[in-house]
């Protein structure tokens, strides 16, 4: 049985009646939309429903702008001195040489030194500071020494030719380590001296602002005078700046699978006499 159930609403004064145990179809009053809201992320909102995409077009020429300028300048600064031969090329900034001001990066700038005598723990050591340290604006010294006290012909004219000689060669080298990198703005200056190792090195560190010096751990000049172990320990113990070391890479060892040896059967050792059966020993026990 149901129970009638009388609510009177006290806003409209009208009166309802509802069966105990029955289902209210009753609608529920409105909820009033809250009329504050929050500008901002309106704003934000709609700002987002279009985002600007820059064309194709603008992307792809940007992108071969910055292709071309992976390229040495077309004329380098040679200064030549009695005892020196110093070159500098500049890279990552076009044909011309001159970036363009806006694609400059507003960090500051870092120099490194790296010692070179031709050997292949040094080559590993300018290509390690290049693909490893240098960022876009950087700079690069690149100096070989040639000693004077162990040159064979120490007259002005066969010096020169050797300083020369040498300069094209630590330029070429470094030139071609610089072309594989994916650097922009940068200065590569290559330093050939004639004079004693370490003193040229110590004074040169001194005179330029360097950041680092990199060296290779050992390694052997075909210009003369110029032992990278004994000069990468002498500038860890007397640079004024910090200095590192590079070590040869290990070459891995490639394992060589030995094939299995199989023993051969005794009774087919003694049946090709490869094995003597002492017969004196079962005749003759030793009790």
């Amino acid at each position: 049985m149901l129970l009638p159930v009388t609510a009177t609403n006290p806003t409209t004064g009208t009166t309802t009646t509802t069966a105990l145990g029955s289902i209210d179809n009753t609608p529920l009053p409105e909820e009033k939309e809250d009329s504050e809201t929050d500008d901002e992320l309106v704003r934000i909102t709609e700002a987002n429903r279009c985002i600007k995409s820059e064309p194709r077009s603008s992307v792809t020429s940007q992108t071969t702008l910055r292709r071309d300028l992976l390229v040495f300048a077309e004329t380098p600064s040679v200064l030549t001195k009695s005892d020196r031969v110093i070159v500098h090329n500049k890279y990552g900034a076009g044909l011309s040489g001159d970036l363009d001001p806006a694609l400059m990066k507003k960090t500051q700038k870092r120099s490194y030194l790296v010692a070179c005598d031709f050997s292949e723990e040094s080559i590993h050591a300018i290509e390690w500071t290049m693909g490893t340290m240098m960022r876009d604006g950087d700079g690069l010294y690149v100096v070989t020494v040639i000693n004077k006290d162990e040159a064979v012909d120490s007259s002005k004219k066969s010096m020169m030719r050797e300083l020369q000689k040498a300069s094209d060669n630590v330029t070429e080298e470094s030139k071609r380590l610089m072309n594989q990198m994916l650097l922009f703005d940068i200065d590569l200056i290559t330093y050939t001296i004639c004079g004693r190792v370490k003193e040229a090195l110590t004074k040169l560190i001194w005179e330029l602002p360097i950041t680092m010096i990199v060296c290779g751990s050992r390694g052997r000049s075909t210009v003369k005078g110029l032992l990278m172990g004994s000069i990468s320990t002498y500038l860890v113990h007397n640079s004024p700046v910090p200095v590192t070391v590079i070590r040869p890479e290990k070459k891995k060892r490639i394992s060589v699978v030995k094939p299995p040896v199989h023993a051969i059967p005794l009774s087919q050792s003694v049946e090709t006499k490869q094995l003597a059966v002492d017969e004196l020993s079962h005749s003759h026990p030793p009790w």
